[in-house]
């Protein structure tokens, strides 16, 4: 029996956010983000390509000896990176991930960045892959190449963000499941708002194996309440009430004390990490970002 399979169909919302994506991203593009994408990260090690003479500044341990025996002249060897880089992409969907305070809630800035680095990431002919992640492992799309499959990603990361976000981050779960799907060295985005702060363990390990980028998206109602009152807060991941009182809550001051031991704990597990807000543009920095960590790494 012949089986005609079906073309997917979107919902309106989702195509034209997804389209909106291609657009925004097409445009980070063109402000040269794809090349300095290309730059901060390496492939998975160098491939000879050529031997030519030997010119002034050239390293001597690059001479090749036997070319420079027959030829009477010094030759030096020179090689080119094996590009062949895969990216995953690993989002949080937990239940702090669907909070925004002025325009866009965190995880439409998350998928935002997804679909960013998913058409980068075709540009450049990697490989690019999604993880989504709360409590358990939401969803995995295995590294592909191509522009059609960039779109799946973005689809993806588009639709999670518009079914709503749920449960508790795990990001130990998510990383031993990234280990078992992904023998081979990988660059891993891990895009989350990190406010469970027991992460440094976990990235350290993570990053042993594979390239480690963490991008935490803000909102600046984590940052500043309403001075004076009473205020019912809510946790969004574990749904517990508690009544507090912002005369004494020192919310800002706990936003500073988290926000410089998490700058700490990146250093400390040797992962770059770069902070974006639901509230400011992060073009600017995005492009900043890894543009200097691609002179970081030449």
């Amino acid at each position: 029996m012949f089986i005609r399979r079906k073309k997917p169909i979107l919902r309106p919302p989702l195509a034209r956010r997804v389209r909106d994506l291609e657009v925004l991203s097409a445009r980070l593009i063109r402000a040269g983000f794809a090349g300095d994408y290309h730059s901060a990260f390496h492939g998975r090690g160098i491939e000879f390509s050529q031997v030519r003479e030997y010119q002034p500044g050239d390293d001597v341990r690059t001479i090749d000896w036997n070319v420079t025996a027959r030829s009477g002249a010094p030759h030096v060897k020179e090689f080119i990176e094996e590009r062949d880089l895969t990216v995953l992409v690993a989002i949080d969907v937990s239940g702090s991930m669907a909070f925004g305070s002025v325009d866009w809630r965190k995880c439409d800035i998350a998928a935002e960045l997804a679909a960013v680095f998913a058409f980068s990431a075709a540009e450049s002919s990697d490989r690019i892959g999604l993880l989504l992640f709360s409590n358990n492992v939401r969803r995995y799309i295995p590294p592909r190449r191509g522009r059609m499959h960039a779109q799946v990603i973005v689809r993806a990361a588009v639709d999670a963000a518009m079914r709503g976000c749920e449960g508790v981050a795990d990001l130990d779960a998510a990383a031993r499941y990234l280990e078992h799907v992904s023998a081979r060295r990988a660059v891993v985005i891990v895009i989350s708002d990190f406010l469970d702060q027991n992460f440094e363990r976990t990235m350290r390990r993570l990053n042993r194996r594979h390239d480690v980028v963490a991008i935490a998206v803000t909102d600046p109602r984590e940052d500043r309440f309403p001075e004076g009152g009473l205020a019912r807060v809510i946790d969004a991941e574990r749904g517990v009430q508690r009544l507090v009182d912002l005369r004494r809550a020192g919310v800002g001051g706990r936003a500073e004390a988290r926000r410089t031991l998490n700058e700490r704990r990146f250093r400390a597990a040797g992962i770059d990490h770069l902070s974006v807000s639901t509230a400011i543009g992060y073009d600017r920095d995005l492009l900043r970002f890894f543009r200097e960590r691609g002179i970081r790494r030449r």
